[in-house]
């Protein structure tokens, strides 16, 4: 929904240059050795690296959106690919010594890719051949079969393998002069061949056959390349085609129950045929085959009716019969007698217009291309029949003279089908002028359809973009004059518009700016950018409105509803009412996602705002009539309405305003008992917008003596008893104009009021649930406007309720208890306030600073210190520059230990508000910012400076606990380098002063709430660093740290902790007044401690100190008795007694 431009296609074709650039300058080095004396390339490698080739297809893959733009480097990019592979097939290959792929697998997987991006047929157009090759492929492919390799990247070796052969299979010279090598196995299993056919082509027949059942895309190669062989003029002399024909017929009729075969092995015979039956010079078999296919359409049990793509092929096979015998309907031959005596045009055609409406949108897409082309084929009268045929089907559904639309029982794939085929006999430009009408009527009903499931998806996107291609299609095809002759009267949708022209450039600007689907959008701005370019001078302001609605601006949903919208009714009226009247249908305010429906409220109050009051009042009146004639259990189409409602409202600029209060007296029975779809809409919200929205005006220059106050009185209270996360924000607006417009009405403030208010949160917020927390923030609105600013009576009662709110039990009251202060103190504006309410604030804001509450969701402390933040923010921008004040001064410390915190979005908020109101050299933008060792120096600024603010020091050492103590490798790298640089760079006495300070705090944590472990792994990094050791020559208090560090760990079964503490130790030992202790400690722990892990930890750091010759050989992570020996000699040696 943002505004960032992020479409994929336009950052390709910037990119595109230097892809390709990096393509060419990486086959090299993939493919070759290179000459280390001279800088040409050498041989070619035997194996290649799998990083090389996986960066290879890296930098082709992204073509996939944009092929076309290979195009241009195709020539030098494909050819040396080529030549290499028939280099690396000359060769002997070594026995492999490496885990590198082969370089053959290398090679045709980036052949397969580049097959896959580009087309095969584009990248077979630079295969090598020349026949010398035929052999070499050939022998590699029987390779595969005799000597199979499962690899990944195996199925692409044959894919690419067999359709290299079928490109060298057409070479002009008969296949007995390219080779006489025999076959491993004389003749073919299941074919009778003639004797004389040639070895090679028996070849090619044994190595097609073996992968025509594969379930790869080898099989699609491997029935091109049947098809290629069996056509050649010397394989039509020896039959070959009848054999295989013969084969593959009986395989897709096999109807033995007990020994079925599989799809695939159905699917490759079908191939085949496909090909067959589009090649002319096999006449004579076609027979055979239409019977066949014409069987299997109409059996709707056999496998092939259970399979999507068996039904495509099945499709295609029919469709180029069909197309060969209308060719062949002048000449004699088997086609012509197919043609007349068994009704091939009728039954195919058939066939093809019920399948328009099958389940499988590959069949349908199959079916709506052959009837375009079989039309093509016919003569215009009979074309013009079948075109009716399919118009004919869309009128079922089509209105009679109005133009509302009802598809609720219209058949989504069968408009799906008939649309693309209409959009397919357009494009080939085979309907006649004068269908033009019905095909425009079809065309604009099918860019509107929309049906929704029980679950509220939509089913009509594929209408949609069907419509859009039939739209383009005839404003490509058809001349301006042939659209022109079109009457508007016969156009169902021509509501005032001069042409047909104008009718569907208004329809494709609707789509173009409000369909809720992205391909959609900009399918219809092709179409309309189309329409005007052939038809130039024919649509209002044309070239403008195709400026406005541009393929890129409207990608993102909420910038076309609002944005490109606005922009195109500026244009002229007509777009203005027709985009008025589509907002407020389904692609609008019905839409079913609440954040498109907020995003149509928002576009059509920016269209009411654009032509003044009266046009403002005439949508506003618009919108009350369709809420009136919505029912009250529409809860979407309501929540879009009253929000749209709201929002015109609060731009002002209305005439009658008094009337909307009509309106509100329904709110309270569509609202009803706030069932869960009336929340899942967020009506309530829109509603609460809508009531503050008629205050605020009602304030400005109303009469009061219209307000319902008891309709509202009702509304509030019953909002302010909710808690959900939508509804909230829009309490504080009505609060703020509810209290003065009763004030001035003398109305009593009721559930507003107060004392009412701060009894009832006192009450709700000692509860576990957060029903009524709509009053807290009522309160927290209305803190500042009970008296002038935050002082006076009411004020600090408000304020000191509030405050208490952060001693609750329930972290969800403590967080819209921060959420409250924060409203207090936005609405005060820097007011002159009570200095003693503002510390109050101070002392609850700092200690939902401190909040780190953990139950079972985690970390939930967090998210009173992210409200905490935000709330400190305002007090700091606000009421920051009193010199002195103590309590402010804690919460300038607070965030900087917070900008230290190992919690990102903590720290990046922190750190935004010590950037704000604290001396600070960091610019903060994202999380990056926050993250490097460069912000981590920065932000420990203050325990550089001698003489600094002893509070503010000890803040930052607690936020470098946090972030240097335990978390992510790289915060721990670049927090950790930028601490040990920051001590190891001040002088003795202030690390003294600092190392005293974490002392204190490391014995503050083990009192308050026992949790030490990230200031152990704190200290255990500093003692590896040799830092604190530079104060050994001071007065330092080693002994109260090391007394500290073991309570801390004292009976603790905290593993990870009690291992930093060892860890601790081992730095400690270095200190010569504390290792007796030290070692002391560790034996006692290596003989008593009950966790393997830890006594082994122990023994290692023992032997690190000590080099003990007893701590060698020992299993230490054996049960403690059977070490009790050498715990004994441990301590004879290094215990004094």
């Amino acid at each position: 929904m943002g505004t960032a431009d992020d479409d994929e296609d336009l950052k390709l074709g910037q990119a595109s240059a230097n892809l390709l650039s990096a393509l060419e300058s990486a086959l090299p080095k993939l493919l070759c050795r290179r000459f280390k004396t001279r800088g040409d390339h050498g041989p070619v490698h035997t194996r290649a690296k799998r990083r090389d080739l996986d960066y290879v297809i890296k930098l082709v893959e992204p073509f996939q959106g944009e092929p076309q733009l290979l195009d241009a480097r195709l020539k030098y990019i494909v050819p040396p690919v080529v030549n290499a592979y028939l280099e690396c097939l000359q060769h002997e290959k070594p026995t492999p010594r490496s885990s590198n792929l082969p370089l053959e697998d290398a090679i045709c997987n980036i052949l397969y890719t580049l097959c896959k991006v580009r087309g095969y047929k584009v990248i077979v157009g630079f295969f090598n051949n020349e026949a010398r090759y035929l052999e070499l492929i050939l022998r590699a492919l029987e390779r595969t079969v005799t000597s199979p390799v499962d690899g990944e990247s195996s199925w692409q070796v044959h894919y690419v393998l067999l359709l290299w052969l079928s490109h060298l299979l057409l070479t002009p010279f008969d296949l007995k002069s390219i080779s006489d090598a025999q076959p491993v196995e004389a003749g073919v299993k299941g074919l009778a061949l003639p004797s004389d056919l040639p070895p090679i082509a028996t070849r090619c027949l044994q190595i097609g056959l073996h992968y025509l059942p594969v379930a790869t895309k080898a099989q699609d190669a491997a029935a091109a390349m049947l098809v290629r062989l069996v056509i050649r003029p010397d394989m039509q002399r020896l039959q070959t085609g009848d054999a295989m024909v013969n084969k593959a017929l009986q395989t897709v009729e096999f109807h033995d129950e007990g020994a079925q075969p599989s799809i695939y092995e159905r699917l490759g015979p079908l191939r085949f045929l496909t090909g067959i039956a589009s090649s002319a010079d096999l006449a004579w078999l076609i027979p055979d085959i239409y019977r066949t296919c014409e069987k299997l359409a109409n059996d709707a049990r056999s496998l092939i009716a259970s399979n999507a793509e068996a039904k495509k092929l099945t499709v295609k096979i029919l469709r180029n019969i069909a197309i060969l015998c209308l060719r062949s309907a002048t000449a004699e031959g088997p086609l012509l007698t197919l043609f007349e005596n068994e009704g091939v045009l009728e039954n195919v055609i058939d066939f093809l217009l019920r399948s328009l409406g099958d389940r499988d949108t590959p069949l349908r897409y199959a079916a709506a291309k052959a009837l375009s082309l079989i039309v093509q084929e016919l003569d215009p009268a009979m074309g013009h029949e079948v075109i009716q045929a399919i118009l004919d089907s869309f009128k079922d559904d089509l209105p009679r003279r109005s133009t509302t639309l009802d598809f609720r029982n219209a058949d989504p794939l069968t408009w799906h089908g008939l649309t693309l085929a209409l959009a397919h006999v357009l494009f080939k430009r085979t309907a006649s002028p004068e269908q033009l009408p019905d095909i425009i009527n079809a065309l604009v009903a099918a860019l509107q359809f929309e049906q929704r499931t029980s679950t509220g998806s939509s089913l009509g996107t594929n209408v949609r973009d069907a419509a859009n291609f039939g739209i383009w299609s005839f404003s490509r095809r058809y001349t301006t004059d042939e659209l022109l002759a079109v009457r508007t009267a016969d156009i169902l949708y021509a509501s005032g518009q001069t042409s047909a022209i104008q009718t569907v450039a208004i329809q494709l600007l609707l789509s173009g700016c409000l369909d809720p689907a992205g391909n959609i959008r900009r399918g219809s701005s092709a179409a309309l950018q189309e329409l005007i370019g052939r038809h130039p001078n024919q649509v209002f302001e044309g070239i403008s409105l195709v400026q406005i609605v541009e393929y890129q601006a409207v990608g993102l949903r909420r910038r076309a509803m609002v944005m490109v919208s606005s922009k195109a009714a500026e244009v002229h009226r007509m777009y203005w009412s027709a985009l008025v009247d589509g907002i407020l249908g389904w692609r609008g305010i019905g839409s079913p996602d609440v954040l498109s429906r907020e995003a149509a409220a928002a576009a059509l109050a920016k269209l009411s705002g654009l032509s003044g009051p009266t046009e403002s009042s005439r949508v506003m009146i618009k919108v009350v009539g369709c809420m009136r004639d919505t029912a009250a259990g529409d809860a979407e189409d309501l929540h879009g309405l009253t929000l749209a409602l709201a929002l015109i409202v609060a731009g002002g600029d209305i005439d009658n305003g008094g009337e909307l209060w009509g309106v509100v007296d329904r709110l309270s029975e569509w609202l009803g008992n706030f069932s869960p779809r009336i929340l899942r809409s967020e009506l309530p919200s829109a509603a609460v917008g809508l009531v503050a929205s008629l205050c605020m005006q009602e304030l400005a220059d109303g009469d009061i003596t219209t307000i319902p106050f008891g309709n509202i009185e009702l509304l509030t209270e019953r909002t302010l008893c909710r808690q959900e996360d939508f509804i909230l924000p829009s309490i504080p607006n009505l609060a703020r104009a509810l209290l003065p417009l009763k004030r001035r009405a003398g109305k009593p403030l009721g559930c507003i009021g107060p004392q009412e208010l701060c009894k009832r949160v006192a009450a709700d917020s000692t509860k576990s649930t957060l029903g009524g927390a709509g009053r807290a923030i009522a309160l927290g609105a209305l803190t500042p406007l009970y008296g002038d600013g935050l002082k006076g009576e009411k004020a600090t009662m408000a304020v000191g309720v509030l405050a208490s709110m952060m001693t609750v039990m329930s972290v969800d009251w403590r967080v819209i208890g921060m959420r409250a202060l924060q409203l207090a103190i936005e609405g005060s504006k820097a007011r002159e306030a009570d200095p003693s309410l503002v510390e109050t604030i101070a002392g609850a804001v700092h200690r939902g600073l401190n909040d780190y509450t953990i139950d079972e969701r985690g970390d939930v402390g967090s998210l009173v210190r992210l409200q905490a933040i935000a709330c400190a923010n305002d007090l700091l921008r606000d009421f920051g520059g009193e010199d002195g004040n103590e309590a402010l001064l804690v919460l300038r410390a607070d965030i900087a230990r917070l900008s230290l915190e190992k919690l990102e979005r903590v720290r990046i908020q922190a750190a935004q508000c010590r950037e704000r109101f604290m001396p600070f050299g960091v610019h903060v933008t994202d999380l990056a910012s926050v993250s490097g060792y460069e912000y981590f120096w920065a932000a420990m600024e203050p325990l550089r400076l001698p003489g600094g603010d002893s509070l503010l020091n000890a803040a930052v050492l607690e936020g470098c606990i946090s972030c240097a103590g335990i978390g992510a490798e790289s915060l721990l790298q670049a927090s950790r380098a930028a601490l040990v640089e920051t001590l190891s760079g001040i002088d003795v006495s202030l690390l003294l002063a600092h190392m005293s300070t974490f002392a204190a705090l490391l014995k503050r944590l083990l009192t308050e709430n026992g949790n030490t472990h990230a200031a152990l792994e704190v200290l255990a990094f500093l003692l590896d660093m040799q830092t604190p050791q530079r104060l050994v020559e001071t007065n330092f208090k080693w002994r109260n740290l090391l007394s500290t560090v073991q309570k801390s760990h004292h009976k603790s079964n905290d593993i990870p902790k009690i291992l930093a503490a060892v860890h601790v130790y081992r730095g400690l030992a270095g200190v010569i007044e504390l290792r007796s202790e030290v070692l002391k400690k560790l034996i006692s722990m290596l003989g008593s401690n009950p966790y393997p892990r830890i006594r082994a930890a122990v023994a290692e750091v023992l032997f690190v100190i000590t080099g003990a010759e007893a701590l060698k050989g020992g299993n230490w992570m054996a049960p403690a008795v059977q070490n009790r020996e050498a715990v004994l000699v441990l301590q004879r040696e290094y215990v004094p007694p």
